[in-house]
């Protein structure tokens, strides 16, 4: 398992370096040498089935654990654990008992065919000795579904170690979780330095953790805070075509952990849907999303009708191919103080299709400007000449900044007070979009950029003097002041 300050660190470098040089000043931009590669422009134009959110839709937790079980692998045979037979504390002492007689409970459930396991309400004190480095809280086996009570809580007690989970599910298929809240020790952790190196990350601790090829897994009406590192952490492990299959997180509130509401790290088929996710603040990223899968892949994730806010950043796509973002509303910064970094960011290898979204910047940020959406390298070609296109979106105080990639579509989305920025990009059409701004230098601002761009609008009316074509690069910045 890995940590992200080094990558945190050279995006912070990355940035300072670009937008110094790319948008405080309406000087004239040099041309760079034209890129070597080229690509074909396949967009997939199909239509959403929801509008473009205009109000965050909150997720009030705790919650009641589902109804329905969502995989017919599960017996439909239930057990209600029995506190008192299993000698079970639940006022928040004793978590090495606690721990070993829930995980007795279950196992003993499972032999005996039942399928549907209960906790009751109380607060339960998890956690016990793995090894030097791993605090150790409750195992799923396949086909169960662990629902919680809403008033149960399962809180991992205070500890030293660089990792824990407090529920794992480990080479497993066919798994549910739902109902109840998990919390982390974020608040009382010992955060001792690693003899290795002197270290205190301590950024592994974490709510959920689906790990090593386990498919089938859902996450749903938990509420999930407080963990030293994520609220759900998926890993595939193992060979590098490893990956985790199939998983479901919706309706979940995960907010107050240190490192990300959800790491990915290695996954497919992934629907993360009607999640309220913020507060992560504590070690970078602190992103509500990350997706940095290496040395595994990821690919096929949905990201739908979220709400982000108060993170640090809410959606980082460092390698996810064939990411879908759709129907989300984002907010960023608290009016009080400058965020570290740009909600969105996708690299150059990944692609994403990001559209009927709402993001709204209510402060500027320190490294990424007002700057809602960044799609960048370093002085790389795309490997991914896959398609990446951003449509009928409404982004408010903020724009888009490409560099380094190739093949976008950006069309039918509205800009107010935002801006469109390119750098280095090839291939990519620019369709009537709508922006507004009071300085005519911000809206349009295009280095070496091959395209098309037409029927787009600047405060009204006709934005001129977007000259682009698909063979000779083009350099230009601002509208004129009367047109």
């Amino acid at each position: 398992m890995k940590t992200y300050n080094s990558l945190f660190m050279m995006r912070m470098t990355l940035l300072l370096f670009f937008f110094s040089l790319f948008f405080y000043s309406c000087q004239e931009l040099e041309l760079l040498e034209e890129p070597d590669e080229t690509g074909t422009l396949t967009p997939d134009l199909t239509p959403t089935l929801l509008p473009t959110p205009t109000s965050p839709i909150t997720v009030p937790g705790p919650m009641n654990p589902v109804d329905s079980i969502p995989y017919i692998q599960i017996n439909t045979n239930e057990y209600v654990i029995e506190i008192d037979r299993w000698d079970i504390p639940n006022d928040r002492r004793e978590p090495v008992k606690t721990t070993d007689n829930i995980q007795a409970a279950i196992d003993w459930a499972v032999t005996e065919n039942y399928g549907i396991i209960r906790l009751p309400a109380g607060h339960y004190l998890i956690g016990k000795y793995g090894n030097q480095v791993y605090q150790a809280g409750i195992t799923l086996p396949s086909n169960v579904a662990f629902l919680l009570d809403k008033d149960a809580i399962l809180e991992m007690t205070s500890n030293d170690k660089w990792n824990y989970c407090v529920i794992t599910v480990t080479k497993q298929k066919n798994v549910l979780i739902s109902g109840g809240t998990i919390i982390g020790d974020k608040d009382t952790h010992t955060y001792t330095p690693r003899e290795s190196d002197g270290k205190t990350n301590h950024d592994e601790g974490h709510c959920v953790c689906i790990q090593t090829s386990s498919e089938n897994v859902t996450v749903q009406n938990m509420t999930l805070k407080n963990a030293t590192g994520d609220g759900v952490f998926l890993i595939a492990q193992g060979a590098h075509s490893a990956s985790v299959k199939n998983i479901n997180i919706t309706t979940n509130n995960i907010g107050h952990n240190r490192r990300q509401g959800i790491s990915i790290v290695g996954a497919q088929n992934v629907l993360i849907e009607n999640n309220e996710i913020h507060h992560i603040k504590g070690i970078a990223p602190q992103y509500g999303i990350d997706i940095e899968s290496y040395p595994y892949k990821t690919k096929n994730v949905i990201i739908r009708a979220n709400y982000f806010h108060n993170n640090i950043g809410h959606i980082l796509n460092f390698d996810g191919v064939d990411t879908l973002i759709e129907n989300n509303y984002m907010e960023q910064g608290n009016d009080l103080e400058k965020h570290i970094d740009a909600p969105l960011i996708s690299w150059n290898k990944a692609n994403v299709v990001f559209r009927n979204n709402m993001i709204a910047l209510r402060t500027q940020s320190r490294v990424s400007n007002w700057n809602g959406f960044i799609f960048y390298a370093y002085d790389i070609p795309n490997p991914n000449i896959k398609l990446n296109e951003i449509y009928d979106n409404v982004f408010i105080k903020c724009g888009i900044f490409m560099q380094n990639h190739k093949n976008g579509i950006i069309r039918d989305n509205s800009f107010d007070f935002g801006h469109i920025a390119m750098k280095n990009m090839d291939n990519v059409k620019i369709f009537n979009n709508a922006l507004t701004h009071d300085n005519e230098c911000w809206p349009f601002r295009l280095q070496n950029v091959t395209g098309l761009a037409t029927g787009n609008k600047y405060n009204g009316k006709d934005a001129i003097g977007l000259d682009l074509n698909e063979n000779t690069p083009f350099t230009g910045a601002c509208q004129e002041k009367e047109q």
